[in-house]
């Protein structure tokens, strides 16, 4: 029987948006060369409709991210291919809490997404795996052309899709590639807070994000936020007034040109 998961770990995350994120990555004198490039790419059905772009799977809380490292095109590619549930529904007894393969190279993680300001819980799942994959393949699912990701997607992505919210191969035949979005990431150790610092900027054509982020466990999440807001603050980082949902936009702009 399918319940409410409990997560034990919280991601704690402050976005900026536009002027506000070019501002922040120059107060925290970012560099790009002393961070991680990647391309990422993600999947859904756009659809034209009278309120604008609607993005299916995204809307029910189904998310489809792959990750490729700059300059990685041998015969085989490093990928990192994740399916994250957000708001993560309730889950069948076999996924109802993390899990992790070391052999197979992929692990199951359900959290707490909490973004600034309001820093509201979100209960998130995700399943990571990373592996090599012919070039071609990879190619082949990032081309505009429907229903090629599942050659990506390792065996405990679809008993995922399937056992959580009943998706099977066929359900993913209508899916589009959005992307590419340039992401940079950094890993910083400050001082105030007793782990590493994530930040990672996002840019399409027209969009630009800088997300701040910690990871902490549920029951020190509160401080983390506090003490989060506390260290931008002293590096002249001005905080944004409401949360912005980069995913959401960014698969939205990307989208614009595919809807049917």
């Amino acid at each position: 029987m399918a319940e409410t998961s409990t997560a034990t770990a919280a991601e704690i995350k402050i976005s900026f948006f536009g002027d506000q994120a070019r501002e922040a990555t120059a107060a925290l004198e970012l560099q790009d060369g002393e961070g991680r490039s990647r391309a990422i790419y993600f999947w859904d059905s756009p659809r034209k409709g009278s309120d604008g772009i609607s993005l299916p799977f995204l809307d029910r809380g189904v998310i489809f991210r792959l990750r490729l490292d700059d300059g990685d095109h041998e015969s085989k590619r490093e990928t990192d291919m994740t399916v994250k549930l957000r708001p993560c529904p309730p889950l069948p007894p076999d996924w109802q809490k993390n899990l992790k393969d070391e052999d197979e190279d992929w692990e199951f993680t359900i959290e707490e997404d909490r973004t600034g300001p309001a820093f509201t819980p979100v209960l998130s799942a995700s399943l990571q795996a990373d592996r090599k994959v012919e070039a071609k393949l990879v190619e082949s699912a990032l081309r505009p052309e429907r229903g090629a990701l599942d050659q990506l997607l390792a065996k405990p992505h679809r008993h995922l899709l399937h056992d959580a919210v009943g998706l099977e191969k066929g359900d993913l035949k209508d899916l589009r590639a959005l992307g590419p979005v340039r992401a940079v990431k950094w890993k910083q150790d400050w001082d105030t807070l007793p782990r590493s610092v994530a930040i990672e900027e996002w840019t399409t054509k027209d969009l630009r994000f800088l997300e701040v982020s910690v990871r902490t466990s549920i029951a020190d999440a509160a401080e983390a936020e506090k003490l989060l807001e506390q260290a931008l603050r002293k590096r002249n980082v001005g905080l944004p007034r409401s949360g912005e949902t980069k995913t959401r936009a960014v698969m939205t702009a990307l989208a614009h040109g595919l809807a049917l």
